[in-house]
């Protein structure tokens, strides 16, 4: 669990930045509210506020960020490096969010 909360506030903080580190486009500026989703879900969990129904709620939306990433690789304006990272991390953030809710 508390690798995944760590790993929500890492990205969480790259998503809403990245428009300042890949360039300003309509794409990257659409990762802010992703960004700051993850962001404050990354400090629930660390904080350990809000129970599993955060837990639950993060996988959802990390789930949902994880299949938008895919959906959109090829189209996006976002570094494709970082894209493919992106996904990673959500899928490890999955993997400790799956751990935590069945552990």
């Amino acid at each position: 669990m508390g690798l995944a909360g760590s790993l929500l506030v890492f990205t969480g903080l790259w998503h809403a930045f990245e428009w300042m580190m890949g360039g300003r486009n309509k794409d990257t500026l659409r990762l802010i509210p992703v960004g700051l989703i993850y962001l404050v879900l990354g400090v629930l969990i660390v904080t350990f506020r809000g129970g599993q129904t955060v837990l639950i709620v993060a996988l959802i939306v990390v789930s949902i960020g994880l299949i938008g990433a895919l959906w959109t690789r090829n189209s996006t304006q976002v570094r494709p490096w970082v894209t493919w990272l992106f996904v990673f991390i959500d899928a490890i953030i999955i993997f400790g969010l799956l751990l935590a809710l069945l552990g």
